[in-house]
C-alpha cells in the first residue's frame, strides 16, 4: 500500500530537479484551463431611495404632497422592462450566449482535453529524465486526437450524470475516474471502454487514501491563494502534480504485477 507521505516526498524531489520547465507546464495549463477566464460582472446601483425622494415635493412647513406622476412612471418603467426582454435585442443577447457556450465546449473539446494529457505525460516522464516541453502537444502528434477526446469527454459526461443522482456518487465516479488521463497520456491508443476499466481497477481500494491525499494540499492551496496565486504558480501546482504523477507511478506498478493490465497496453513513457 501507498504513503502519502512517501508520495508527496518523491513528488517534490522529481519536480525540483526539472524546476522551470515544471513550473512553466502547469502555468501553460492554467492559461489553457481558464486561468485568463476570469468572469466579469456589473454592477447597478441601486437608485429606488432617490427616486422617492425625488418624487416628493416639500413646503415650507415641511408637509408633503404625493406626486401622482410616481405611479405612471414605475408602470412605464416595468414596461420598458417587459419590452426589453421581448424584444430583438434580448434575443440576440440569448443567441450570443448560446455561441459563448459552444465556443467554450469545443475549446475543452480540442485545447483543454488534449493539454491535460500532455501535462501528465510530461509530469510522468520527468521521473525518469528531463522531458520538453513538447509533451504538453503531444497528443496532436500521436493521430490518436479523436479517440482521446471522445474517451474524456465521456469521462466527463458519466461524472455530469452520476452527480445527478446527488453530489456524493459524482464525486465517488470523479475518483473512480481519476486515473483516465493518464492512461491515455502513457497509451492514447487504447480503446475508451479498457481506460475505464484500467482506471476502475486502478481505484479500487484506493479512492478515500486519495481523496486523503487532495486534502492535505488544502493548507497550501490557502496559501496560494493568499498570495493571489502566486505561491501556486511557483511553487503548489507542480507540486500536486508531481504528487499525482507518483499516485499513478505507483498503481501503474501494481496493476501491472497483478496482470489485470498487460505492458502491451501500458507502453510507459
Amino acid at each position: 500500500m501507498w504513503i502519502r507521505s512517501e508520495l508527496k516526498e518523491r513528488g517534490k524531489v522529481t519536480f525540483k530537479r526539472f524546476y522551470w520547465k515544471a513550473v512553466l507546464v502547469c502555468f501553460i495549463c492554467l492559461l489553457l484551463t481558464g486561468g485568463l477566464g476570469s468572469g466579469v460582472g456589473s454592477r447597478i446601483s441601486d437608485t429606488y431611495d432617490s427616486s422617492i425622494y425625488n418624487d416628493y415635493n416639500y413646503t415650507d412647513d415641511d408637509e408633503y404632497y404625493y406626486d401622482e406622476d410616481f405611479d405612471q412612471g414605475v408602470i412605464d418603467i416595468m414596461d420598458g422592462v417587459e419590452g426589453f426582454f421581448s424584444s430583438v435585442i434580448f434575443l440576440l443577447f440569448v443567441g450570443i450566449a448560446i455561441v459563448i457556450m459552444i465556443v467554450g465546449f469545443i475549446i475543452k473539446l480540442l485545447i483543454v482535453y488534449p493539454i491535460e494529457i500532455g501535462k501528465n505525460n510530461f509530469f510522468m516522464g520527468i521521473r525518469e529524465e528531463e522531458k520538453t516541453l513538447d509533451s504538453l502537444i503531444f497528443i496532436y502528434k500521436s493521430g490518436q486526437l479523436k479517440n482521446t477526446i471522445l474517451t474524456m469527454f465521456m469521462k466527463g459526461l458519466f461524472q455530469i450524470l452520476w452527480s445527478l443522482l446527488f453530489i456524493i456518487p459524482g464525486i465517488i465516479k470523479a475518483y473512480e475516474y481519476r486515473m483516465i488521463p493518464y492512461i491515455l497520456s502513457e497509451n492514447p491508443e487504447i480503446s475508451r471502454q479498457r481506460a475505464f476499466e484500467i482506471s476502475k481497477r486502478m481505484m479500487m481500494g484506493n479512492k478515500w487514501d486519495t481523496f486523503v491525499l487532495d486534502l492535505s494540499f488544502i493548507g497550501w492551496h490557502i496559501l496560494s491563494g493568499v498570495t493571489i496565486g502566486i505561491l501556486g504558480i511557483f511553487y503548489v501546482n507542480p507540486y500536486v502534480e508531481s504528487t499525482n504523477a507518483e499516485l499513478y507511478a505507483y498503481l501503474r506498478e501494481d496493476a501491472l504485477k497483478n496482470g489485470y493490465v498487460s505492458s502491451s497496453e501500458l507502453i510507459g513513457f
